[in-house]
């Protein structure tokens, strides 16, 4: 046990009820570090049950598309329908793999529920995600249809200018297979779905394991209308502006418009919305509040994992019942630290890097 984690122990002891906020404020340090102390301690036994945030034995389940991302960076201003010198980069992807990969290097035990081909690629996805401790022992293997492959183009800003993605094998991931991981699945402690997932499969997930959590992240705009009709079945929503006005019908303008917008979401039944605005923040709401949350100004080496990351922000938050401006504010730290590395996932992902962001731009 570590001082820190001792000194917690001892505050518990006497104040079994204090909140973690409480703890953070009485040992000047955020309320986030608290929660992986806690986890900390549960994990060592100290702790018991879910008072702070979760037992030992409990996880979060993502099904979503995994796949290998191969991006294209220019060296300079991006010229269309010419060759441009430039960087290749290969690294693991996926939507629902990225989120895991994410949520788990937030420290959460995660299983991912998703389609590998038996190739090279696929076996590279599998054995790095083991490697950082996430379950993939659901995972459908295929022999007959190969890994899903993702080519990105980034532009001179390093925001993506095109891409390409090609994910026939994510339609092994059907109904009956989802049926047959029904314990799995029903024993998480919340379910976070990509909109790669065919229409079927979101409303089985969506209509059978309505007593547990469910976020989604809803990838493209296009994508995005698979759920259009059972908004109201997710209890935590990420969109970026396009989607939500795509799934509300409400043109996004002005703030007074981000309102209109939450609120369509929120009539539906959706406890918790993020409306991503790029540089320009997150608008976010619940049923107690709402509020425009500005951007930080950071160097960009990469946009393509942001959004990804943003979302296992959102996880991490409703594990440790955070409110809705902190989660929002850790979300966003968690997608700065996304930002800063040339990798769908920034191999330096962490709690206390997010908290080291959340300090640096007076996020918090």
């Amino acid at each position: 046990m570590t001082d820190r984690e001792r000194e917690i122990l001892n505050i518990l002891k006497t104040d079994p009820m204090i909140s973690q906020q409480e703890l953070a404020d009485k040992l000047c340090i955020t309320r986030s570090s608290i929660a992986v102390h806690i986890t900390n301690l549960m994990k060592k036994g100290y702790i018991k049950g879910k008072g702070y945030i979760l037992s030992s034995g409990s996880y979060i389940t993502v099904i979503g598309g995994s796949n290998m991302d191969i991006q294209g960076i220019p060296k300079k201003e991006l010229v269309m329908f010419d060759s441009n010198p430039g960087k290749v980069d290969i690294s693991l992807g996926g939507v629902g793999r990225n989120i895991a990969d994410n949520i788990s290097r937030l420290g959460i035990k995660t299983k991912l529920i998703s389609a590998i081909g038996n190739d090279l690629y696929g076996n590279k996805i599998l054995s790095e995600c083991r490697k950082f401790g996430m379950d993939v022992d659901d995972c459908f293997i295929s022999n007959e249809h190969s890994t899903s492959i993702y080519v990105s183009i980034l532009n001179g800003d390093n925001d993506m200018q095109v891409a390409i993605s090609h994910m026939d094998i994510l339609d092994k991931l059907d109904v009956d297979y989802i049926s047959s991981k029904h314990q799995a699945i029903g024993e998480s402690l919340a379910i976070v779905i990509d909109t790669n997932l065919s229409e079927d499969v979101i409303d089985y997930v969506t209509t059978n394991y309505s007593n547990i959590p469910i976020f989604v992240d809803t990838v493209s705009t296009s994508k995005c209308m698979k759920i259009k009709e059972i908004v109201g079945r997710f209890h935590t929503i990420k969109v970026n502006k396009y989607e939500a006005e795509a799934l509300s019908n409400i043109k996004i303008n002005s703030i007074d418009n981000l309102k209109q917008c939450s609120e369509y979401f929120l009539g539906k039944g959706v406890k918790n919305i993020f409306i991503t605005l790029g540089k320009d923040g997150v608008f976010c709401a619940n049923k107690k509040e709402s509020m425009h949350i500005k951007g930080a100004t950071v160097n960009i080496v990469s946009a393509t994992g942001a959004g990804d990351a943003f979302t296992a922000g959102l996880v991490y938050s409703y594990l440790n019942n955070f409110e809705l401006e902190y989660s929002t504010k850790f979300s966003m730290a968690a997608s700065i630290v996304a930002l800063s590395h040339e990798n769908t996932i920034n191999p330096n992902m962490s709690v206390d890097n997010v908290d080291k962001i959340l300090k640096e731009m007076i996020l918090c």
